[in-house]
């Protein structure tokens, strides 16, 4: 590869048009959110900023220079947390020239800026990597008039400057806002001598340790950039910005055309218990929600409902408390929802009917509510008077999976169709099937025989993905029964057999102890499998796999945002660990991250960042609770076999988490729509 490169004069000619330029730039808002690196994240050109994105944002973009090519997805989960899986190519990475490397970056906000410190943040680019882009570094920035100044020391890549001898280097830079809307001037600082690519190109010029350019976004969801890098050569950035909680805004708001603060009347005032139960069973049932049974004795109406639909737990709460408080006998004073699955302890939330209808006359608030509201385990009740009877949860998911790179080889991807069906049944029973049609994917080319170095002497787990992607249009996603069980309080079981996934079929057992009203979780998970025959639903090769995780869990005060960290045994015989990180909203858009690493070889990572968004109830049989459609985008790695698990399309944790207390106070303030 070569490049032209510009005599150091033109440089400093060049940089000192555009300082002079950026100085002419103030004023400008001050307040305007961070923009985007060459590699995803906020902050300058190569140097990351200690700045965060706004929380729920989701960016993806790609960056482009004589020397590399950067994709990448960041997602802003916390306030505090940004993750981006990126991966890189060019003619020096960490496998070899030419090549691709990459994986995920993270950064940790430490301090907040305010009138007296700088925010300060810590992060690591390629975590657990070593080599070609991998770097760590410790920042911070303060914003001055219209300018955004950052500091710090980076090692690793940005180490190779080598302060003192000490593996350390200066970096920094600033951001400058200009009066015209959306557009900043950057400049910065990394001291990278460029030692690879200049190892694997001898004739590459020593780079000018200077990077300036602009960043300019001219709608909300669109940036792009372009600079001088190195002193030699152009950069050109572009990437989409999503903001996932305005995105589901639309589909958590309240059905229109009705009142959030439905008028109650007056209290029945001739009426029986038994009249009562048929009247509010019907009117729940048609109103959408999943009934099982009302029994109204004792100055309580208590409705258990079988699962939870979809949306704010609380607001399904509120719509049946106020279907009961209309139709219950005059002298019923408490009214009770059980939410959760029938063979598993949800919550049962109960609240004092007058409040209710101060409420709906204007005269309260679901704060109001609260002060008398109680929160129980739905064991503490009564048993409900009739059994579970068979329910039904359809979906329907197209589905995009990215693979910035399948193996050795280029960035992949893969498109299905999924339709799936949930059955729940009595006993404690569940049957669940699905469909996959495969629309399309680029899997089977020659890169498909590769092995990567991290990968080699393991047995084949889903290497062999395009056998399932490309030789078969239709193939059952998954097929299973399980078994729920509710043996003591705060303890859930579960054991499935059957299909579990596309690739796998055999045995899965889980065990989960949640405590009631706690934000944590513990389990255990154990698999016994063996590989499907692509496209038959009856035999299975040879060879067995087994996989064994212990996993803690834990989650924010709303219920929305969850972490887990799983370690143990995967498919391919390796021993790791895997963190995860998602964040849900109201209406059912949720976003997440992952990252594993075994002891398969170095770089043995295997990463993803997801997002699902769904696409409104589907009309006529199919609409109603639980039944709707979903897209669904991942970027993650496709066709590796370190790290792998069975994708099992029932877990406890999610089963228990959409009727947990947390998902419930956190959603209170959607009671009364």
């Amino acid at each position: 590869m070569s490049a032209t490169v510009p005599s150091t004069g033109s440089c400093k000619r060049a940089l000192a048009g555009l300082a002079a330029l950026a100085a002419a730039a103030l004023p400008a808002s001050v307040g305007a959110g961070p923009s985007l690196t060459d590699t995803g994240g906020a902050g300058l050109l190569q140097v990351p900023g200690a700045r965060m994105l706004p929380p729920d944002t989701l960016a993806t973009g790609a960056a482009w220079t004589p020397l590399y090519r950067h994709g990448f997805v960041t997602l802003q989960a916390l306030p505090d947390l940004e993750a981006t899986l990126r991966q890189s190519t060019g003619i020096a990475t960490y496998q070899r020239p030419g090549g691709q490397s990459g994986g995920l970056d993270l950064k940790l906000r430490l301090l907040r800026e305010n009138a007296a410190r700088p925010e300060v943040s810590i992060g690591a680019r390629g975590l657990f990597q070593s080599g070609g882009q991998a770097a760590r570094y410790l920042v911070m920035s303060r914003r001055w008039f219209d300018t955004d100044w950052t500091l710090g020391l980076g090692w690793g890549r940005f180490g190779q400057g080598n302060l003192f001898g000490s593996g350390l280097s200066p970096i920094g830079g600033v951001e400058v806002r200009t009066p015209v809307d959306g557009l900043s001037l950057k400049a910065d600082y990394t001291g990278d001598p460029l030692r690879a690519e200049r190892a694997a190109h001898p004739g590459l010029s020593r780079p000018f340790p200077v990077n300036v350019g602009l960043a300019w976004r001219p709608l909300p969801w669109i940036e792009v950039g372009a600079g001088l890098e190195q002193g030699h050569f152009a950069m050109l950035r572009a990437a989409l910005v999503l903001d996932a909680a305005g995105l589901d805004g639309r589909a958590s708001a309240a059905p229109p055309g009705k009142d959030a603060h439905p008028p109650l009347g007056a209290r029945p005032a001739r009426t029986t218990p038994r009249t009562a139960e048929r009247r509010i069973l019907a009117a729940l049932r048609s109103g959408g929600l999943p009934a099982r049974a009302v029994r109204v004795d004792d100055g309580e109406a208590t409705a258990w409902l079988d699962e939870v639909p979809d949306g704010p737990p609380a607001r399904t709460a509120g719509r049946a408390a106020r279907i009961m408080a209309a139709r219950a006998p005059a002298e019923i004073e408490r009214l009770t929802v059980v939410l959760g699955p029938a063979e598993l302890n949800g919550t049962a939330v109960s609240i004092l009917r007058a409040d209710l209808e101060r409420a709906s006359r204007h005269a309260g608030s679901p704060a109001e509510i609260w002060r008398t509201a109680e929160l129980n385990r739905a064991g503490s009740t009564d048993a409900p008077p009739r059994a579970p009877g068979e329910r039904w949860d359809f979906r329907l998911t197209p589905r995009l999976e990215l693979g910035p790179a399948f193996r050795s080889g280029p960035p992949a991807h893969r498109a299905t169709f999924d339709a799936a069906v949930v059955s729940g049944l009595s006993g404690g029973f569940v049957t669940g099937a699905g469909l996959r049609f495969n629309l399309g994917s680029d899997l089977a080319g020659p890169q498909a025989g590769e092995r990567d170095e991290p990968d080699a002497g393991l047995p084949t787990v889903r290497g062999d993905i395009a056998r399932y992607a490309d030789g078969v249009a239709v193939t059952a996603d998954h097929l299973y029964t399980a078994w729920l069980w509710n043996p003591v309080s705060d303890w859930h079981t579960r054991l499935s057999a059957g299909h579990l996934d596309e690739m796998f079929g055999g045995w899965e057992g889980e065990v989960l102890y949640r405590p009631f009203g706690a934000r944590w979780a513990v389990g255990v998970d154990a698999d016994l499998v063996a590989k499907r025959v692509p496209g038959n639903l009856l035999y299975f090769e040879a060879q067995g796999y087994a996989s064994a995780h212990a996993s803690l869990y834990y989650e924010s005060g709303d219920g929305l945002t969850h972490g887990t960290i799983r370690a143990g045994r995967y498919l391919a015989g390796d021993l790791g660990a895997t963190v995860e990180l998602s964040r849900a909203f109201e209406g059912g858009v949720r976003i997440g991250a992952y990252a594993t690493v075994t002891d398969a070889g170095t770089g043995a990572m295997d990463q993803g960042i997801s997002i699902r968004i769904p696409l409104g109830l589907l009309p006529g049989p199919l609409s109603g609770p639980g039944r709707g459609l979903a897209s669904e985008v991942a970027v993650r790695s496709l066709g590796r076999d370190a790290g792998q698990r069975v994708d099992q399309p029932l877990r406890l944790y999610d089963l228990t988490g959409r009727s947990g207390v947390g998902r419930i106070m956190g959603t209170w303030n959607r009671l009364l729509e």
